[in-house]
């Protein structure tokens, strides 16, 4: 098995978490698949109070929420949340995201770039503690995702290109992701 340390700066050395995902699972994984694919569990416009995240909302601007498993092959390897800004993308992308592809591959036109706001392994989840109350509540919330258990790792990132912020991002690491 892979260490989570290698894996996490893999991820940052990275301008999206599919960029990585695909590259980690093709160096780790062959065989096992060929492409990365996201089992959409929801999308929809959220509600501005529904949004406890560090995007600055602007008046009247939608933001969605989209709850995706990510797999390489049959196996599940990743489970994200996304908010993000639908105008703030060109009008293929938008529609792009309607369908089973990742947010990552959806954007990765726009060269964007991430910035990681917190990190938290699953040993750190385990120790508990102020610092993973809100992962833990995000999950709790998102009441679709896997037990805390299944999860190797925890990132939460805020992307953006061209100085614009597109998105937040919720991503969970599964430990099929690192067992090889």
């Amino acid at each position: 098995m892979a260490s989570v340390s290698a894996f996490q700066q893999f991820l940052q050395d990275h301008d999206t978490a599919t960029a990585a995902i695909v590259a980690w699972c093709r160096r780790h994984q062959p065989g096992s698949g060929d492409d990365l694919a996201a089992r959409v569990l929801l999308d929809r416009e959220a509600d501005p109070g529904d949004y406890d995240g560090l995007l600055q909302l602007d008046a009247g601007e939608p933001i969605r929420c989209r709850r995706v498993l990510l797999t390489w092959g049959n196996q599940v390897v990743s489970e994200a949340e996304n908010w993000y800004f639908p105008r703030r993308l060109p009008r293929e992308m938008q529609t792009a995201l309607t369908g089973s592809e990742p947010f990552g591959a959806v954007v990765a036109g726009l060269a964007p770039r991430r910035t990681t706001i917190a990190v938290h392994t699953s040993d750190d989840i385990l120790k508990g503690g102020k610092a993973v109350e809100s992962c833990l509540a995000e999950l709790e919330r998102a009441a679709v995702f896997s037990p805390v258990e299944a999860f190797v790792l925890h990132v939460t990132a805020v992307m953006e290109a061209s100085g614009v912020v597109l998105a937040e991002l919720r991503e969970h690491y599964r430990r099929e992701l690192l067992a090889f």
